[in-house]
């Protein structure tokens, strides 16, 4: 007898899901050159025929990979875009949203999404726009709107949220690919906490409106 419609299509998109984790682990790895068609098939255990069934073409299964840890991440996007009415204050709001982005690279997906967009988008305009737009650009867009709400609320001054967003990411990002990524701790080691403290210091100083200001 065969299988409802509907349960065809959860079948599929489960066993799509598990290969789009297999090929996220591949692509992560640092091996030299980026891995082919053949050898993420390799990697997920299915042919090439298999994971062509399912993606079609290696940029359309990177592409996948972006979009499956886009809609994961929802919630925690969801979690930078809000201010709670009992949130602490600036400083420590923003120690916290950066700690939450270490923890992110360091212990969830966000670092080898970073990783896999850096390594694949410098070599393919297609992917770098893929990776704009579902990896690098959501966590801003997300920060901005964080933001926009503080000078609403009369905590910041009115500024342009997109600068002051790429301000505040742009320098721990660029210590977590330093560190973790290109191997900084083997040479000249950071502590990203008192980084982390310094910067959103400098920040809060440079963007807190007088009237909330010490």
């Amino acid at each position: 007898m065969a299988r409802p419609a509907g349960a065809r299509n959860a079948q599929f998109a489960e066993r799509r899901a598990a290969l789009i984790g297999k090929a996220r682990e591949r692509l992560a790895l640092q091996t030299g050159e980026p891995p082919s068609f053949r050898e993420l098939a390799l990697a997920a255990g299915v042919s090439v025929a298999t994971l062509r069934h399912y993606f079609g073409t290696r940029e359309a299964l990177i592409k996948a990979v972006f979009a499956h840890y886009l809609r994961e991440g929802k919630r925690h996007l969801q979690r930078t875009r809000v201010v709670d009415a009992d949130e602490p204050a600036l400083e420590p709001a923003l120690k916290d949203f950066l700690e939450r982005v270490v923890r992110g690279w360091t212990q969830g997906s966000i670092g080898p999404l970073h990783r896999i967009g850096l390594a694949e988008g410098l070599r393919h305009p297609a992917t770098a726009l893929d990776y704009l737009q579902d990896v690098l650009e959501p966590t801003l867009q997300a920060l901005e709107s964080r933001l926009t709400v503080y000078i609403e609320h009369g905590v910041l001054v009115p500024c342009d949220t997109r600068h002051a967003a790429l301000m505040l990411l742009s320098p721990l990002l660029l210590a977590l690919l330093h560190q973790h990524d290109l191997g900084g701790t083997r040479c000249r080691p950071l502590a990203l906490p008192t980084l982390i403290d310094e910067h959103v210091k400098v920040f809060a100083r440079a963007y807190t409106s007088p009237a909330h200001q010490l």
